[in-house]
């Protein structure tokens, strides 16, 4: 006799399809948070140097940016169930590749994979919340939670990744992607609903081969300028390489049938507003999350366990301003939370300016603390922006183009912050890209203040 189980009703499926998306959202935060802590051991047991460093964490987040435009389409061709339950797939298969790796080479190529696998769950993440909350003000409520937890996980990964690389060693931290891509899996398959499909839709090659060319190509000349200056051949090469990939990217999408990135979003000022200034504040959290770990551990000798609850300052600020973010965003539009947010940001780092070799603590966990309540500040109210400035058949691309965005943002600021530590002093480097990120992020709230809606958006798109 058969036993029938029962499936959630409608009325909790939206919340689990948020619980699902907010996981998927915390394994790939993770794939990167908890690697930063791990460099040094990394260094000491497969050898590299500061750029060696750079690409693995540079490999992960190049494909995932790379890739997400793709993924988004895909999301919009195939359903971004099927798209998420394959990232997860793909997500523990370079998990496993890490875990192992023997050298370097092969833990880059194990990040690559990692970031082949993020690049579907993020978009997919997004794409159902936006499915299981049509409404605009449930949404940027939905978003702000999504946003919160996911910045919880920035801290408890690197934590938890330092009690595992002071107790059984780096490769352990790989592990941790196991149960949590299970239940990902597990909520999915259950009770979340695939979104509708657009047949119609396509997959640009040609511009995802052109975008992953330029990418790349830009970021290794950025960290080989780190190395051997903007004047050695290799640097001029790859910098040539990135611009001429860039402009056949820009001419694909003009005249593609199915463009990758369709130029039209850009005709929303919310849309390509949020766009840069998220590109802005990940290029600063990125960027000081790389540096300030070499800092710690390798300059002050802590352990990585110490450099993780240092860090787990700023993803707890970010966590407690996420949500009434959300709120405001939904009520008064983002215009607020991202103006206030990016100036809060960059006023945090500046404090970084008083750190030296033997200096206090102090600075550097207030430093964090505004930089992470402003993040959390601004996010929400930009992922919300850029949502509601696409048209809702091309809300899966939007997503994926933000992200992107975002971790183009990143890519950059791991390069260029970590070019200028490996050009000089350490303590020079730092406080040189101490006033580059502060910069990056006024810009940011500038950006907001003048050019977002200051009003909540009820319309349907």
């Amino acid at each position: 006799m058969s036993v029938a189980v029962e499936r959630p009703t409608a009325t909790h499926r939206p919340v689990i399809t948020l619980v699902a998306s907010t996981t998927a959202f915390t394994l790939v935060i993770i794939g990167t948070t908890v690697v930063n802590v791990a460099l040094p051991a990394i260094r000491s047991d497969l050898g590299g140097g500061v750029s060696g460093l750079q690409w693995v964490i540079n490999a992960y987040t190049l494909m995932f940016a790379s890739l997400l435009l793709s993924m988004g389409a895909l999301c919009d061709l195939r359903g971004a169930r099927r798209v998420m339950l394959a990232g997860v797939g793909v997500f523990l298969t370079g998990a496993a590749v890490a875990f192992v790796s023997p050298s370097l080479g092969v833990l880059i190529a194990g990040q690559v994979i990692l970031g082949t696998g993020a690049a579907a769950l993020m978009p997919a993440s997004l794409a159902l919340i936006s499915h299981a909350y049509p409404d605009d003000r449930r949404r940027a409520r939905a978003i702000g939670i999504f946003a919160s937890a996911s910045a919880v996980a920035i801290g408890l990964g690197p934590v938890l990744g330092g009690l595992l690389i002071d107790a059984i060693g780096w490769r352990a931290i790989f592990a941790m992607d196991v149960p949590l891509a299970v239940f990902v899996a597990v909520l999915v398959i259950r009770a979340v609903d695939e979104t509708p499909r657009r047949p119609a839709a396509g997959i640009d090659l040609p511009g995802q081969v052109t975008a992953i060319v330029a990418l790349g190509a830009f970021t290794y000349a950025i960290i080989e300028s780190g190395a051997a200056g903007w004047g050695a051949a290799s640097t001029q090469v790859a910098l040539l390489v990135a611009i001429v990939a860039g402009g056949l990217f820009i001419h694909i999408e003009r005249v593609g049938e199915h463009p990758m990135l369709p130029l039209s979003l850009f005709r929303s000022r919310e849309f390509s507003v949020g766009a840069g200034a998220g590109l802005l504040v990940n290029f600063g959290v990125y960027g000081q999350f790389f540096v300030l770990s070499l800092y710690l551990q390798e300059l002050r000798g802590l352990t990585p366990l110490q450099t993780g609850v240092v860090f787990l300052v700023q993803p707890l600020t970010a966590a407690l301003t996420a949500v009434p973010a959300g709120r405001i965003t939904a009520r008064e539009g983002p215009r607020l939370p991202v103006a206030v947010g990016g100036f809060v940001a960059a006023a945090g780092v500046t404090l970084l300016l008083t750190v030296g070799a033997h200096s206090s603590y102090a600075a550097i966990v207030a430093a964090l603390a505004l930089l992470g309540a402003g993040g959390g500040m601004s996010i929400p109210a930009l992922t919300a922006a850029v949502v509601a400035g696409a048209p809702r058949p091309q809300v899966g691309v939007a997503a994926a183009t933000f992200t992107a965005s975002r971790q183009v943002g990143g890519i950059l600021g791991v390069a260029v912050l970590g070019a200028m530590v490996s050009q000089t002093s350490f303590v020079h480097g730092l406080h040189l890209a101490v006033l580059v990120t502060a910069g990056a992020l006024a810009i940011s709230g500038l950006a907001g203040a003048l050019l977002l809606s200051g009003r909540a958006r009820d319309e349907s798109i």
